[in-house]
């Protein structure tokens, strides 16, 4: 199934049905390291999981990190969902920007892609475990052959998924595709420059909240670029006076954006919904602005344009 396209002048058009399963899958992988019970995207069973090692200093300690789902009408259907940040030690490594080289299992790369080490950290280390995320997650492809396989994230899973992607595309060529959540950038231009050269933009998409900070880390004046193809929604606590990040950032309220935009065209939503986060509070979701945004200036943009928006309603 083809997951989106890309020209010069518009958005990669997403198939609905596919991204909500993803980002349904995206939301169980937290559920899932929470101990909670998790909903399986519609038409899917949970058969497996893996873990990641999260270390600190001298030590660490063996998370829960990912969920795998089959197809029920196409058993060679996989999806692998990874999920972001949830304990502390993934907050370490969230801010581990010194970077590294990344090294595919099987073959080579060039440029040699340089990544964030901490998210490196998480997929290549080993640690306690038995085998190390990586290890596990090709030995979960051994194991059940998929035909077909789409890889999804939410935050640090986005960047820990985009990390996979480009390691199965080198080591292991098979039909993959990678549509992710909120994702941080996670390498430099030597990243960049090899995973646009190896994966095509419609093979690659990052779905994120305009108003969201976290796809503007870590800071671009660090060398960072982002990778893949963008599709933008826009949506805010309304009336707030600071920004509520954890509501922009949250998968849940993405996924409500998403549920009503995906079938319309163009895919895009103007409406209000409850937060996920703190579920007083409404949601605004707009249209997003044209242009990018330095980082360090969202705040102050986003409240001119909340007063704007108001001002017209």
């Amino acid at each position: 199934m083809t997951i989106g396209r890309t020209n010069a002048s518009a958005q990669p058009a997403l198939d609905a049905t596919l991204t909500i399963a993803l980002a349904v899958a995206s939301k169980a992988a937290y559920d899932y390291y929470q101990g909670q019970p998790f909903q399986s995207p519609d038409g899917y069973q949970q058969i497996d999981a893996w873990t990641g090692w999260d270390a600190f200093l001298i030590s660490g300690s063996e998370e829960k990190y990912g969920l795998v789902f089959q197809s029920i009408a196409a058993p060679g259907t996989l999806i692998f969902a990874f999920r972001g940040t949830d304990s502390d030690m993934d907050i370490y490594e969230d801010v581990r920007f010194l970077t590294t080289d990344f090294v595919p299992t099987r073959g080579s790369i060039a440029p040699t892609p340089r990544v964030a080490s901490g998210f490196y950290s998480i997929y290549d280390d080993k640690g306690g475990q038995a085998q190390s995320m990586r290890e596990q997650l090709f030995a979960l492809l051994a194991k059940y052959q998929p035909s077909q396989l789409y890889v999804t994230g939410h935050s640090l899973g986005a960047a820990l998924s985009q990390l996979f992607s480009l390691d199965l595309a080198v080591s292991q060529p098979m039909s993959a595709s990678n549509i992710n959540f909120a994702s941080p950038m996670v390498g430099t231009i030597e990243w960049q420059t090899a995973y646009n050269a190896t994966i095509a933009p419609a093979d690659s998409i990052r779905v994120y909240n305009y108003w969201d900070y976290v796809p503007t880390l870590p800071p671009s004046d660090l060398g960072f670029h982002a990778v893949g193809s963008a599709f933008q929604t826009a949506f805010y606590v309304k009336g707030e006076w600071f920004p509520h990040e954890l509501s922009r950032h949250s998968v849940v309220n993405l996924t409500t954006v998403l549920s009503h935009a995906l079938p319309a065209s163009p895919q895009q939503w103007v409406g209000q919904f409850p937060d996920y986060v703190q579920p007083k509070w409404t949601m605004q979701s707009k249209l997003p602005p044209a242009g990018a945004v330095n980082w360090a200036d969202k705040i102050g943009e986003h409240m001119r344009f909340e007063r704007l928006m108001d001002a017209a309603a």
